[in-house]
């Protein structure tokens, strides 16, 4: 059992590291697509 311990505890941790890292891809996705429909947005409603 003193054995399993350290891998048992890692797995939780490894497991919330790569749920927040996926998190973290999703919204720096967003925040991607949301500048590009920022960009637009300016170069729509610019008056020439």
């Amino acid at each position: 059992m003193l054995e399993a311990a350290p891998t048992v505890f890692s797995n939780g941790r490894d497991r919330q590291q790569a749920d927040q890292q996926e998190l973290v891809d999703q919204l720096y996705q967003q925040i991607d697509r949301l500048k590009v429909e920022v960009d637009w947005l300016k170069k729509k409603l610019e008056i020439n």
